[in-house]
């Protein structure tokens, strides 16, 4: 994909973004990861269950939903759309889920939306399929 300076510029800004929200969400850390998401945030885990950017701050910030430092994504595919910016990748790692143990390595789609300057995480989905 040819890619524009600004474009460029905005992937390079959206993919050091994802790694402050990868960082934040290892550390359990809510208060430095609610400037990354956007207020309309839809959130939907491998599970299927989905929450707004309320619900998953709170279940960050209170260790419902708590992540190893195994935790990665690694990303496979980007299209950079207008004020958008989707990122395909693998969801690596371990996490605990209402103390329940989770191994991922699943498929994952993240969406970033531009606000004005700043970009936020509009949008998170992972499946519970293998990625081959």
């Amino acid at each position: 994909m040819l890619l524009t300076q600004n474009v460029e510029h905005d992937l390079s800004r959206v993919r050091a973004l994802e790694r402050m929200r990868i960082n934040a969400t290892r550390a359990n850390d809510a208060k430095a990861l609610a400037p990354l998401l956007h207020d309309s945030l839809i959130y939907v885990n491998s599970v299927g269950q989905i929450y707004d950017k309320q619900g998953y701050l709170r279940e960050i910030g209170t260790n419902s939903l708590s992540y190893e430092v195994d935790f990665n994504v690694r990303e496979t595919e980007v299209r950079a759309l207008d004020n958008l910016i989707v990122l395909a990748g693998v969801m690596l790692g371990h996490a605990r889920l209402e103390g329940e143990q989770q191994v991922f390595h699943f498929r994952s789609l993240c969406v970033w939306r531009k606000d004005g300057e700043d970009w936020r995480m509009l949008a998170w989905q992972s499946s519970s399929g293998s990625p081959g």
